[in-house]
């Protein structure tokens, strides 16, 4: 997912906007309204914009290096619709089996590992599940039939882009745009992989109960710890957003028509829904609806 301070087009005041690629299309989001473009059968897309429940700011929003947590938890639900499949879709059954292999892969080269000693065996898994997560991103960009939520992502981030610099969206602006921004949800994630590392390492070492709990709880801390890491790189490091810029080499990927057609109709729609529900909220009371 994205976030960017933008303009509306309708008001001076900055709105932030969040993106995010799914399988069949593109959801946009605003602080008061998401959009969804789907791909139907017939390439046709289908369109669907709604508000977004109120939602009040929570104190632990600003304490760093936990400021994440109620964010993520209030956008579970925008993920799950929009990662539900559209009716009548599956997910692919060559994708499944790649998935599956992948799984095999990684439990046979654990048991190997696991006769290292403890250190090596926790470096070595954690590296190779990487290894393994990117190899499934390759094998599905190389397949045009598997990849095109990289392309969808693509066509995000240049509706986005083109937004931003106050250029009118068509698919021929859009087009001319940056496939990558420093603001990208890949670099938090990214940078999330690589400090659980360390830190299934330091769990591997401490022997007994207290290992395995830092094990199992690893990915939240070092989600909190990135999030701050992402914050720092975009105002003052500008180096720690570079292995999320070098990853989004392979999570973004140039969109074809239809992708980019798919991005500017999501955002299109969330920013229309946007402005309807601050009217709507600013009007005076007993105001026709």
């Amino acid at each position: 997912m994205v976030t960017y301070g933008i303009m509306t087009q309708a008001s001076p005041t900055p709105i932030r906007v969040g993106g995010s690629a799914l399988p069949d299309g593109v959801m946009m989001l605003t602080p008061l309204a998401a959009a969804i473009a789907r791909e139907s059968a017939d390439g046709t897309l289908t369109i669907e914009s709604f508000p977004l429940p109120p939602r009040k700011s929570h104190p632990v929003e600003r304490l760093p290096f936990i400021r994440i947590v109620p964010k993520l938890v209030s956008q579970m639900g925008l993920v799950v619709r929009g990662w539900k499949p559209s009716r009548g879709k599956r997910i692919p059954l060559p994708l499944l089996a790649a998935i599956i292999c992948i799984g095999i892969l990684s439990t046979l080269a654990n048991g190997v590992f696991a006769t290292l000693p403890a250190v090596w065996h926790a470096a070595g898994s954690s590296i190779l599940q990487l290894l393994l997560f990117f190899s499934l991103i390759g094998v599905t960009r190389a397949l045009p039939r598997f990849g095109r939520i990289w392309r969808f992502h693509g066509g995000e981030h240049q509706a986005i882009a083109a937004y931003e610099a106050g250029m009118p969206l068509t698919v021929e602006n859009t087009r001319k745009r940056t496939l990558y921004h420093p603001r990208c949800g890949t670099n938090l994630a990214m940078l999330a992989m690589l400090l659980m590392v360390p830190g299934m390492v330091l769990g591997s070492v401490i022997s007994g109960y207290a290992g395995y709990v830092i094990t199992v709880a690893v990915p939240l801390p070092a989600l909190c710890i990135a999030f701050e890491m992402v914050m720092w790189g975009q105002n003052r490091l500008r180096p720690l957003l570079w292995p999320g810029l070098l990853f989004q080499r392979l999570t973004v990927a140039m969109p074809g028509l239809a992708e980019s057609r798919a991005g500017i109709a999501a955002l299109e729609a969330a920013l229309a829904e946007h402005a309807r529900i601050e009217r709507l909220t600013s009007a005076p009371a007993g105001a026709a609806q």
